[in-house]
């Protein structure tokens, strides 16, 4: 009777612990405290699951030849007192710069240059990552996310699975507006931040939002990547083996480039650098070809519009290590319009330098001869020069508002 009595004891010790185990369980899944496989989540199979949240990389009305006009009128704010470029001019036209789609650019800017010193410690990462910097803890969060499987980036398919780590911010009041910017911003700043990723094309990445209720509770599951069944490469990169061997060509040419100056001054690797990107490229004025807007453009078929150069500039000053960053705001071309230009910015004797690679490669009309001062118009200036056609804005992506290194008031003397 006794070995009976303990038997039905036992057996409810054991009873009364699983039931606590499996509510500790139930509650960690339900509160979205752990996070659960789909198929052991209780919470997932007891509660309603709706149906998923996806919203894409941001895209804007698409600005073309016909458009851009009306474009500049309707989004820009010119300063009617800003100094017209003079002189040297005949012959010449200053390329139009139009934004690629989803990277375009609300174009109203203040007078007043914002001055921000943003603080460049001695490694690679901070100047070349400028836009992250300034992103907030989530696009931080998602940046990385990608950043630390950028090998599996090359296939297109890789999806970034943040569980509930988002969770508490999409409870909070205007949480799902607050993640989608972050999102936005994360996305294209990726993309400006490091130009190697040439192959993605960021309109085909999406944050997918799962929602899971039981009752009155809600557990959100995100997750970053392509829609099911495709991919997020560019149309042109489609191909895998063809990717692969456009990215060991564009880091071959990088390497032996880097090699080719090694030893020359910072001023002679930028002079060469800069010299090699105009001699070799030209300006696309059909806004047609596919990657104008990337270094393969430049580096590979020699046609690119402003963000193709400035980004090239990047990827080969980032190969000789120094820094290097791409900014975004309005050029004042030399007919007296305004265009969403991009351009960069460079460090050299602890102080940062402007040049316009793009526009220190004209479009030649007709036979003429172009004097060798017109290719480096827009070479290492400072902010007196540079500031009269050029104005900074920062907005990649929605009146983001980026802020840049604070450039040297006088142009750089060799």
């Amino acid at each position: 009777m006794e070995r009976k009595d303990n038997l039905v004891t036992g057996i409810l010790i054991f009873s009364m612990i699983l039931i606590l185990l499996l509510t500790t369980y139930f509650c960690l899944d339900i509160f979205g405290i752990i996070s659960v496989p789909q198929k052991y989540s209780i919470a997932y199979f007891l509660g309603n699951k709706v149906s998923e949240i996806s919203v894409a990389v941001d895209l804007e009305e698409i600005v073309t030849e016909d458009n851009i006009d009306e474009w500049i009128n309707a989004r820009t704010k010119v300063v009617d007192n800003q100094n017209e470029r003079t002189g040297g001019y005949d012959n010449v036209i200053i390329p139009e710069i139009i934004r690629p789609v989803g990277e375009e650019q609300e174009t109203e800017y203040n007078t007043q240059q914002e001055e921000v010193n943003i603080k460049n410690e001695d490694t690679n990462n901070t100047f070349n990552r400028v836009y992250y910097s300034q992103l907030d803890v989530y696009g931080k969060l998602i940046y990385l996310q990608f950043i630390e499987h950028k090998d599996e980036l090359m296939n297109g398919t890789y999806t970034a699975n943040f569980g509930t780590d988002f969770n508490e911010l999409l409870h909070q009041e205007n949480g799902e507006n607050i993640l989608e910017n972050s999102f936005q911003l994360s996305v294209n700043s990726l993309m400006f931040d490091n130009p190697e990723l040439f192959y993605l094309d960021i309109t085909k990445i999406y944050m997918s939002t799962e929602i899971t209720t039981f009752g009155p509770l809600k557990t959100y599951r995100v997750k970053i990547g392509p829609k099911e069944g495709s991919n997020y490469l560019s149309d042109y990169f489609q191909d895998l083996q063809m990717l692969q061997a456009s990215i060991n060509t564009l880091e071959k040419f990088r390497n032996e480039f880097a090699e080719q100056i090694y030893g020359l001054s910072d001023y002679e690797k930028i002079k060469r650098i800069h010299d090699y990107v105009i001699e070799n490229t030209e300006y696309d004025q059909s806004i047609e070809r596919e990657n104008i807007y990337n270094i393969y453009g430049i580096l590979m078929q020699h046609n690119a519009v402003c963000e193709g150069y400035s980004k090239a500039m990047k990827y080969l000053l980032d190969g000789a290590n120094i820094p290097c960053i791409v900014v975004c705001g309005i050029g004042k071309n030399s007919n007296g319009d305004s265009e969403s230009h991009a351009w960069n910015y460079v460090k050299i004797d602890d102080l940062w330098y402007a040049i316009d690679s793009t526009w220190d490669d004209p479009v030649i009309v007709g036979v003429g001869r172009v004097s060798s001062d017109i290719y480096t118009r827009y070479f290492l200036k400072g902010s007196n020069d540079f500031f009269k056609d050029h104005v900074e804005d920062g907005n990649i992506v929605n009146n983001s508002n980026f802020v840049y290194p604070t450039i040297s008031r006088e142009n750089y003397i060799r």
